[in-house]
């Protein structure tokens, strides 16, 4: 009854172990995803223990049929004494430790139904089979297994356990890839930070202790080799923290936390497979190397984009393989007993390796890349964004929901939303602030659009004025060049008659204009234009004007003194260019230059200018008015090109708006 006891105790310390996997995963996770991730945790344990029971047992523990599978003791009677019972429900625990591996390298982006699968299909089929060729009948002393029998020794599962757990866990990566934004096509890998760390030491502690029982109990008796394993067991995982902590102090500059958590349990791994065999120091060592391993296959997978979300495939399978090499190194031959020299021990250590790697892996990535085929392993990237614990559970949090609120004001501008407040806790701390901040700002909105509503009517008054006094201008004017007889005078009156429409024109489009900084000008030169073409009476038959407009917003202030050389330009073609029986052609052309700058172009196929003429100093006022606002307001320089008619190309750059007012 000694036996019974201890295995029960230890059975106890195994099952901790799921409270040390749940606690180390959903703090290395984001706190979105927490809940779906402990939940996960204890979902696997049901599955396993059930399948486990009813057919797992038997497969792996029944009579052997050649070594490859167990046939008997389906659905298990547990009426037939104590100690079949307590080594079923010891077996159970180390079933459920190697589901929950796959748990955490896939967390937060497998859809819950998914590892519901992985979970059946690793308990069911896959760990029972492999741990048959391992431990059929091992209990007894004498292995009936296929690798059992060549030799093969895990003692506590570094490859049995936890190399297949990694495996599957590998498999299931490669099939639904990363997390988003973990591996950017342009720049560094992004690391994903988890939200608790010190939950997932706690985690890592807990996990110390179960391992009390994992390797103390992994002798089915309370013998003189338990206090040893125990102690080989935790002097490894305390080897594995300080190399793993010293030597990445030294690569990355700093002690990583997660480290000391990652090289903890690579050594408990490394150690697992030879800690009844091995002596003190072999255990110190095969601890640091495991640390190592995890080290380098860490990196391995991040150079392969390979996305594990907890580092449980450089600490299971990593460590896990390095420490079922390690058994034909370090162990005692007389303890292990197998008659096989350490070379031999070594190949069939690696073939024990190879073979968990067909199998696991091979099979679980065949058979999820068909599932994967007709039902996605993986959540949709809209599901990843807000998180599984919401996406998988409908299991909100205070943090979700006040960014989900932040969103929505985002989106729409509506700053009367208000978010949740969860007293007590440092986010509804923060969305009680966040609200304070929303309804000072809506007062101030409030205020604002009241003012903005009195400037609306003042503009509106000023702009009916102005627009008054213009219509009244060139009505006086029209009279003076109907009532003049000087010829002179008339024109004068006409060529006003015409500045004030433009002026007019521009206020217009100013009042128009719900943006100064961005005045749209392709219409607006278009319904300048065809004006000074009505108001001179021009025939399109005999002259025509082409326009090549580009969709280009100017600033106000510049705005204003194009419109008026346009004006100017084309008022002077349409009197001076061309002769009365010919025809003749008007082109205007703007269009923003690779260099930041505008390029105004008018010109026409008429008569053309004296080539002695220098506009700065011609009697016309037009020409003058045309260079003193390209080169005062607009900043820009005029070329005029004479052959073929007359050509104005007007350069300038409007200035940054900020910069103008």
């Amino acid at each position: 009854m000694t036996d019974v006891f201890w295995v029960l105790i230890c059975a106890g310390l195994v099952f901790l172990m799921q409270a040390g996997f749940t606690c180390m995963e959903s703090g290395l996770t984001r706190s979105k995803n927490s809940i779906n991730v402990a939940i996960k945790n204890i979902t696997d344990f049901g599955i396993s223990t059930i399948l486990f029971w009813a057919f797992g047992f038997a497969i792996m523990f029944g009579a052997s049929v050649n070594g490859w599978i167990g046939s008997t003791q389906f659905f298990l009677s547990l009426d037939e004494g104590s100690w079949p019972t307590t080594f079923f429900l010891f077996e159970i625990m180390f079933c459920a430790t190697t589901v929950t591996i796959v748990s955490g390298a896939t967390a937060e982006r497998l859809r819950f139904r998914s590892y519901i699968i992985i979970s059946i299909i690793l308990s069911g089929l896959i760990y029972p089979i492999f741990g048959h060729w391992v431990w059929n009948d091992a209990q007894s002393g004498t292995a009936s297994g296929w690798l059992g029998k060549m030799g093969f020794v895990d003692f506590a599962g570094s490859t049995v356990v936890h190399s297949v757990g990694g495996w599957v866990a590998l498999a299931a990566l490669l099939i639904i890839g990363p997390r988003e934004g973990r591996f950017p096509a342009v720049g560094a890998h992004r690391k994903i930070h988890g939200n608790n760390l010190p939950m997932s030491v706690l985690g890592v502690l807990l996990l110390w202790v179960g391992w009390f029982g994992f390797n103390g109990g992994s002798t089915l008796a309370l013998n003189d080799q338990v206090a040893g394993i125990i102690a080989n067991t935790f002097l490894a995982g305390a080897s594995g923290v300080m190399v793993t902590l010293t030597v990445g102090w030294i690569i990355r500059k700093q002690a990583d936390a997660e480290l000391v958590i990652f090289g903890s349990i690579a050594g408990l791994v490394a150690i697992t497979a030879s800690a009844n065999a091995v002596s003190t120091i072999s255990a110190l060592i095969i601890g640091g190397i495991g640390g190592i391993v995890m080290l380098g296959v860490d990196y391995l997978m991040d150079y392969l984009h390979i996305d594990d979300a907890v580092g449980a495939i450089p600490v299971h399978l990593g460590a896990g393989v390095w420490g079922t090499l390690a058994v034909a190194i370090f162990g005692k031959e007389e303890i292990l007993g197998t008659g096989i020299s350490r070379w031999g021990q070594l190949l069939i250590q690696a073939t024990g390796v190879g073979v968990c790697f067909l199998w696991a892996f091979g099979l679980s990535y065949g058979i999820f890349l068909l599932i994967n085929r007709f039902f996605p392993l993986r959540v949709t990237a809209e599901d990843e964004r807000i998180g599984l614990n919401v996406s998988e559970h409908g299991a909100t949090t205070e943090l979700l929901d006040l960014l989900i609120t932040m969103d929505s004001q985002a989106r729409t501008g509506d700053i009367s939303l208000r978010v949740p407040v969860e007293p007590f806790t440092e986010v509804g701390q923060i969305a009680e602030q966040y609200n304070r901040v929303m309804e000072a700002l809506q007062k101030e909105a409030a205020k604002t659009e009241s003012s903005l509503q009195e400037k609306e009517l003042l503009l509106r008054e000023i702009h009916h004025r102005v627009k008054n006094n213009l219509q009244v201008i060139s009505s006086l004017l029209s009279l003076q060049s109907r009532s003049s007889k000087d010829e002179q005078a008339i024109e004068m009156a006409k060529e006003s008659q015409n500045r004030i429409k433009v002026m007019a024109l521009i206020h217009e489009k100013l009042y128009r204009s719900k943006d100064f900084a961005n005045v749209e000008f392709n219409d607006y030169i278009k319904n300048l234009v065809n004006d000074l073409f009505a108001s001179y009476r021009v025939s399109s038959s005999k002259i025509t004007l082409k326009m090549d407009i580009e969709n280009i917003s100017l600033g106000i202030d510049t705005a204003i003194p194009t419109g008026l050389i346009i004006n100017e330009l084309v008022t002077n073609c349409l009197k001076y260019a061309f002769t009365k029986d010919k025809d003749g052609e008007i082109r205007i052309s703007l269009r923003s230059l690779d260099d930041g700058q505008n390029e105004l172009i008018v010109s026409d196929n008429g008569i053309g200018m004296p080539d002695n003429l220098d506009i700065k100093k011609a009697d016309s006022l037009g020409l003058r008015m045309i260079t003193n606002l390209t080169e005062r307001s607009l900043h820009g320089k005029v070329v005029i090109n004479k052959k073929n008619g007359t050509e104005f190309q007007i350069i300038f750059k409007e200035k940054e708006y900020k910069d103008r007012v």
